[in-house]
This record gives structure tokens, C-alpha cells and sequence, in this order.
């Protein structure tokens, strides 16, 4: 039997579309859009064939640990890292199929300023750059790429360091949002790093890491470096300036 019985093929939005969406944010009255039950899109600009799909009953939930909704949509959302960079699809799945989880896990704060209002759904519902932190600041993009960024066929757990990057706030945001995050070693290093050295997590210690390892990048190439030497110069940095 087919598998793609038991998924819908997801439709893209245009990009000429998804890009009317983003610029038209500075209009009063599509502010409003945000505010309804259902985004109200033009079902035209979003058809044809995908070759994307997904598991007919599959659903995010705001209210389970966000390394759930990670995994599971890795899982239930097969596609490669090309269509992965595509603002079209990451657009129309933050606007149409998981509007719902979007209104709960990012919900809209209409009392503040209306420039802050936008920055916000610019942020979270669009993906107009293509880097590490424009990928995992999208609200549903951020979750396939921090499972694809950290899945190790390797481990007993294959999920094991996406687990690691989000059992904590301040990881995902101090690792992938500087540049050394590209580098699968240094990703490795500190995940690895982060599992084996738990007290690590509690305060700063993990943004005062980050910042250093970042320091030590301009004097040493890291993501050049071996996984084991990452981790000592990690290890270096815990015991002369951590402890």
C-alpha cells in the first residue's frame, strides 16, 4: 500500500504570495488577520503539487515539552534540507495548517506597540533569511531544523543531543544563534558536553560557555577542530572560568 494514503500533500504559497504577506504587515487591517480563528489566506495562491506531505492526523501540541513537537515533526514531516530553506512552506505552515498551535505557543501581543507587533510575526510566522537563527526562530521551521541539526543515527537514542539542545531555554539560543553553531562538531561537542557535565545548565553557565568558546574562536579555528578538542577547550573553559 501506498504510504502517501495516509498523508495530505501540503500546498505552498506562492512566493510572490508569502512575500504580499510579510510587505502588507505594515497595513492596518491585515494586522487584524492575526486576531481571527482562521488566517484568512487566497486558497489561489496556494495549490499545486508539493511533493511534500504529512500524516493526515498529525498536530502540534503547545502544551507538551517542546523536544516532543521537535521529534514528531521530524518524524511526521519528510522532507530534505532544500525544501527545509523554503520560506513558502514555512509560511503557509505557520499561517494555514498549524495556525492553532501558532495562536497558543506564539500568541500575538496586541497591547503593545504596533512596530513590535509586526517585528513579532516577522519573527515567528515568516522566513525571509536563510540562516541558522532565521530557521530556528520561524515557529514551526525551529522545530524540524533543531531535530535535523542534532539527530545522531550513531546512539542508542538517536534523538539523545535534540533532547540535550532543548532541556534548556538558553542552549538552542546561545549554540545555533552564533555562527560556530553550523559546525556539526562544535553542535556535537557541546551537546555532548552539556550530557555529560549536567550542572552546567544552572544559572548562565551556559550563555557565559557560549561566550567564551566564541572568544576562543578568534584565536583558534574551532569548528576546524576535532570533536575531542572542542570538548577539552570546553572543559578548559568549565574548570578555569566556571567553577
Amino acid at each position: 500500500m501506498n504510504d502517501n494514503n495516509h498523508k495530505k500533500e501540503i500546498p505552498l504559497f506562492t512566493s510572490k504570495y508569502a512575500n504580499r504577506l510579510y510587505r502588507n504587515l505594515e497595513i492596518e487591517e491585515n494586522l487584524e488577520t492575526y486576531k481571527e480563528n482562521h488566517f484568512a489566506f487566497e486558497k489561489n495562491f496556494a495549490s499545486g503539487k508539493s511533493g511534500i506531505f504529512i500524516n493526515n492526523n498529525f498536530k502540534l501540541d503547545p502544551d507538551v515539552h517542546i523536544s516532543n513537537n521537535s521529534i514528531s515533526l521530524y518524524e511526521n514531516l519528510s522532507i530534505d534540507e532544500i525544501q527545509a530553506s523554503d520560506n513558502r512552506l514555512w509560511t503557509y505552515l505557520t499561517h494555514v495548517h498549524f495556525w492553532n498551535f501558532m495562536k497558543k505557543e506564539w500568541k500575538i501581543d496586541f497591547s503593545k506597540d504596533r512596530i513590535k507587533i509586526i517585528d513579532f510575526i516577522k519573527d515567528r510566522y515568516f522566513l525571509n533569511t536563510l540562516n541558522i537563527r532565521s530557521l530556528t526562530h520561524n515557529g514551526i521551521s525551529r522545530l524540524w531544523w533543531y531535530t535535523h541539526l542534532t539527530i545522531d543515527e550513531s546512539r542508542k537514542d538517536k534523538y539523545e543531543l535534540t533532547k540535550a539542545l532543548l532541556s534548556l531555554q538558553d542552549i538552542p539560543v546561545s549554540l545555533l544563534e552564533r555562527s560556530m553553531g553550523s559546525s556539526i562538531n562544535v553542535r556535537k561537542a557541546v551537546l555532548e558536553f552539556v550530557l555529560e557535565n549536567p550542572e552546567i545548565k544552572k544559572g548562565k553557565k551556559i550563555q557565559d560557555l557560549m561566550r567564551l568558546l566564541n572568544l576562543a574562536g578568534g584565536v583558534k579555528n574551532i569548528p576546524m577542530l576535532k570533536l575531542n578538542e572542542i570538548k577539552n577547550l570546553l572543559e578548559g573553559i568549565k574548570r578555569h572560568y566556571l567553577s
